[in-house]
Parts: C-alpha cells; sequence; structure tokens
C-alpha cells in the first residue's frame, strides 16, 4: 500500500487570547487539507477573560468551532468553569477529551467523553483525552482539591487510558493521547503505555518536541505541526515542527535545546469569521456582565503602600473565615473601586483565580513578610504565579487586628506583641500559600484549608457593607 501523509495542527494553552488564536486559524486554515486534523491540548477557557466569564465557557467553544477544532482536551481551566459551565459547554457539539474526568461521585459530566476515532483517509485515529491529575512534583490529587469544590475529580490516567484503548480494540488503527498533564508526566504516561503512537501535549508552557512529542508553549503565540507517514495504515516515520506566530517569535516559556522554532516570512492576518464570532460572543458577555449589581463607596488602592482597598480585602477574609488575623497582597487587584459595581468591573478589579486560603504562619516567618512588604523595590516585583494575572507583586494589607509599629518597628495581633514562635492561623490566598513572592508563607497543601469561590467573590459579596467599607479606612501602619 502507497505510503500517505496526514498532518496534526496542535494548540494548546491559548489561555482565551482569541485574537491571537484567530491569526493562527487564519494560517491552518490556508495549509490544511481535508485529511489533516487541528486538535487542540486544552486550556483555551480561561475565566479571566470576558467572554468565558460572561457566557460560561460557551462563546470560547463557538470560537473554537468556528475554527475548525477537531477536538480538544480538557484543560484545568476547563475544569474551572465549575460543574454545571462545564456540563453545558460539553453538549455543544466540540468534542471535549478526558477519560479521567468525572464528578464527584465518578459520574460522567455531560458529553465529555474519553476517546473518540476520527477517520482520516482511510485511517482511524483513536484520540484519548486527559486532565491533569499529577502536580508538577508527581504527586497525585494535585488538583483534587480546588476542583472537588466544584463536583468536579480527576483520576489516576493510566488505567482509564488502558480502559479506552481495550474498549475500542479492532476498532482503531492509530492511538494519539491528547493530554494536558504537562511534558514529565506525559512522557511517565507514554512510558507506562507502549500503545500510544504519539502524544500532544499541553499544561506545562513548554515548546519541545521529539519524534513521539510535541507541545507549543502558550497564548496561541506558537503552532505545532505534526507529519505522520502512514503505510499500512501504521505510522512510519513522525516529524514535528514548532511556527512562532507572533512578528517577533518571541519565547516566554519553558523549552528545550534539541529543538528549532520556525519562523513564517509573511505572518497571515486574523481570520475573519473567528474575529466576527469573537466579536458576537464579546457583545453577548459584555451584555451580561455590565448590569450593575450596587454602587459604592471609594476604595482606594496603591500597590507599593497601605490602602484601604486591600484593607478591605483582608478585612473581608477576616470577617468570612475563622482564622487569627488576615492578609493579602496588594497584587490581588489591579485598582480600587468607586461607584456602580458590575460583574466586568469586579472581573477587571481582580483577574487572579485564587481562592481563599487559611494555614499556618509563623510569627518569625509574618514579621519577616512584613519587612520585605516594606520594602518597594521588593513589591515592585512581579507577582506572576500559577492562577495569579494581576501585574505586580504588592505590598501586604492586614486586617484590622494587625497593628505595626514603625518606631520602634513592632507588631500586634489583638493588642498583644506578635509572639514569633507561635504559629498563627491565617487567612489569604491560595498564591500566597504557595510562596509566591513573599516565600516566607510557603506550606504544604496537606497544612492548608481552600475555600470555594475566588477572591473576587469574596470582594462582590462585602461591598455592600458599609462597617466593613469604613473600617478599611483605619491605617493599620503607623
Amino acid at each position: 500500500m502507497a505510503e500517505q501523509t496526514i498532518r496534526i495542527y496542535h494548540t494548546n494553552d491559548v489561555h482565551s487570547r482569541f485574537t491571537q488564536f484567530a491569526r493562527v486559524v487564519a494560517y491552518v486554515k490556508e495549509n490544511k487539507h481535508p485529511e489533516d486534523m487541528f486538535l487542540d491540548g486544552g486550556d483555551m477557557c480561561d475565566l479571566t477573560h470576558l467572554i468565558v466569564e460572561g457566557t460560561g465557557g460557551k462563546g470560547a467553544i463557538r470560537i473554537m468551532q468556528e475554527a475548525g477544532i477537531d477536538a480538544i482536551a480538557v484543560g484545568n481551566n476547563e475544569i474551572d468553569l465549575k460543574h454545571d459551565w462545564l456540563e453545558e459547554s460539553s453538549r455543544l457539539g466540540l468534542p471535549m477529551l478526558a477519560c479521567n474526568v468525572t464528578d464527584n461521585e465518578g459520574n460522567a459530566i455531560g458529553d465529555i467523553k474519553g476517546s473518540i476515532i476520527i477517520e482520516k483517509a482511510g485511517v482511524r485515529f483513536l484520540v484519548i483525552g486527559a486532565a491533569p491529575y499529577y502536580n508538577r512534583e508527581m504527586k497525585p490529587n494535585g488538583f483534587n482539591e480546588f476542583s472537588k469544590m466544584s463536583n468536579i475529580m480527576t483520576t489516576e490516567p493510566i488505567q482509564e487510558i488502558r480502559g479506552e484503548i481495550a474498549k475500542n480494540e479492532g476498532k482503531y488503527d492509530i492511538c494519539l493521547f491528547l493530554s494536558h498533564s504537562g511534558v514529565d508526566v506525559d512522557k511517565f504516561l507514554m512510558d507506562k503505555i507502549p500503545e500510544i503512537d504519539f502524544c500532544l501535549g499541553g499544561h506545562s508552557h513548554s515548546l519541545y518536541y521529539d519524534e513521539k512529542y510535541n507541545q507549543v508553549g502558550m497564548f496561541g503565540e506558537h503552532l505545532g505541526i505534526v507529519e505522520l507517514t502512514i503505510q499500512n495504515k501504521k505510522i512510519v516515520k513522525a516529524s514535528s515542527q514548532i511556527l512562532a506566530m507572533t512578528e517577533d517569535g518571541r519565547e516566554t516559556v519553558s523549552r528545550f535545546e534539541n529543538i528549532e522554532i520556525g519562523k513564517i516570512e509573511n505572518l497571515p492576518e486574523a481570520d475573519e469569521n473567528v474575529l466576527k464570532v469573537i466579536e458576537e460572543q464579546d457583545a453577548i458577555a459584555d451584555k451580561n456582565l455590565s448590569k450593575p449589581m450596587y454602587c459604592v463607596e471609594k476604595l482606594e488602592w496603591d500597590a507599593k503602600k497601605e490602602s484601604p482597598m486591600t484593607n478591605f480585602i483582608a478585612d473581608a477574609l477576616y470577617k468570612e473565615y475563622p482564622c487569627d488575623f488576615a492578609f493579602i497582597n496588594a497584587g490581588i487587584v489591579e485598582g480600587g473601586v468607586e461607584g456602580d459595581i458590575s460583574r466586568k468591573v469586579l472581573l477587571q478589579l481582580s483577574p487572579s483565580k485564587l481562592n481563599p486560603t487559611r494555614f499556618p504562619v509563623k510569627g518569625e516567618n509574618f514579621k519577616r513578610a512584613v519587612l520585605h512588604s516594606l520594602d518597594e523595590e521588593f513589591v515592585s516585583q512581579s507577582g506572576r504565579g500559577p492562577g495569579v494575572r494581576g501585574s505586580i507583586l504588592g505590598t501586604l494589607g492586614y486586617s484590622h487586628n494587625v497593628q505595626i509599629n514603625m518606631e520602634p518597628f513592632e507588631i500586634f495581633i489583638n493588642g498583644e506583641i506578635l509572639d514569633e514562635d507561635r504559629e498563627y492561623n491565617c487567612m489569604a490566598d491560595d498564591s500566597l500559600q504557595r510562596g509566591t513572592g513573599y516565600e516566607e508563607f510557603k506550606v504544604p497543601n496537606a497544612k492548608a484549608k481552600f475555600y470555594d469561590g475566588f477572591i473576587r467573590d469574596l470582594i462582590e459579596r462585602n461591598l455592600t457593607d458599609k462597617e466593613l467599607i469604613q473600617q478599611a479606612m483605619k491605617k493599620r501602619i503607623e
């Protein structure tokens, strides 16, 4: 039988950079043949984007459908949609794949499938999807502490993948693994399951390919192209390339040294049909999110020094959750508030996907963090990290039962001087608990208690509390 060539165009971790994605789509549409595929490795539906938040994820699915995506892996950002939105999005007709995603009782969610069979040029491809289960340290249940709060869980994928292969025995020719697990986990899984012929990855934001693997960074800045040479319905040769899809071809992600990044001489303009769908979904989202919920007094914000806005968030944490005291970094928000408040305002104000979190902090570590928070150079650094979408780390704000005297330098909790040897139960968010920026706060997840919802939900619940707003005006640093 003569050799056949089938190409797979691949994106991952676009994180709702839809306009950039439209440029990728234009290139794919121009070059893709009917026997080729277009697959996505997950994390398209980032809740920091108005379209995703304002349509419950359905707008992102509509964009991918217009793009001609054949299937998408369920990533942790799709899981962030929570159960009902994820279920609704899965029923729109775009195959969403994850063999290891269920609700907390082990039931299927909507139309999410473990695998599908795509036939191209007479060759049957079994495409198996998987969502993240292991964290970066290869520890199991790395995501369930958060997802289970939304009635979603991921399970160990090895048995599930083997189950999909066994269930489809005799029904396929080539097995593709569409994974949102990260390069290291993907390599581990492929070693355990030699039946996988090729893996298209995501999650670790890596630029990497080899003879059986391809992953293309993030934000739609790169496009992966896998060329499969097939004879007798088996792969006899596989080659990959990664193309830069931005003008400068910048590489803002982790990469491996044994690959080259291809550059296109004349990058295409964004696909007009995709741009039209983006515009339509943006209008729907804007309408849904722009309705004023209430009007509030002015809460000023400053990233580098004490401000009422940061104090307010800390006081809201202290009010709602049992703890000795609360603190938060100013970079959790992008500014202050005043006047009419809508969900759109809240999303723009607090784009980070961070949960209220209680964890132990030793007094001496808290003191070191406070001193760091008074250093303008330190607080000016980037606060970027998992779930963090802010532009700056920012100084710390504290609940009203924390008082800091500058001369002489002393810290008081409930009127008593800080005990540097004591372990306090504190409320903040999971970014600070992981030690992002303020390394003094880092503790293992096993020692932390995570609460459902994001910090912006906390803000929304408390902005009508006039007493809390007035309390936030009182200075904690003198």
